[in-house]
């Protein structure tokens, strides 16, 4: 199944709506860009992860924050600057502010992502 179609799928069944949709597939936009492949089971769980993750947050629920030494292990990874680059696009194209919880976690699947180019 291809990226786009889970997407769909996810707007389809109620779990996200289309504005999270649009900017979902704008992050697929951004990571195809780099040369990230998305069409792996990596590729399709972070971006999964990445939709419900907005889809929480214009619903105002929360998740845990990440415990700080798993933080500074991101921060030392390899992709991390590209990871953070990444959040940083998003918010300005969604206008939004991520919560540190979930940027947090999406850091953590995106340097896990980058980790295997």
């Amino acid at each position: 199944m291809k990226i786009s179609e889970r997407i769909e799928i996810l707007f389809s069944g109620g779990v996200i709506d289309e504005e999270v949709m649009d900017l979902t597939l704008k992050a697929v936009s951004w990571l195809e860009k780099r040369n990230i492949s998305l069409e792996d089971e990596r590729g399709h769980m972070f971006l999964t992860h990445f939709a419900m993750s907005l889809q929480r947050i214009k619903k105002g629920e929360q998740v845990e924050t990440l415990d700080s030494y798993i933080m500074d292990e991101l921060q030392n990874s390899r992709g991390y600057a590209k990871a953070l680059d990444f959040v940083r696009f998003m918010e300005k194209q969604g206008k939004i502010q991520l919560p540190e919880s979930e940027k947090a976690y999406i850091l953590l699947h995106l340097c896990n992502l980058f980790g295997k180019e």
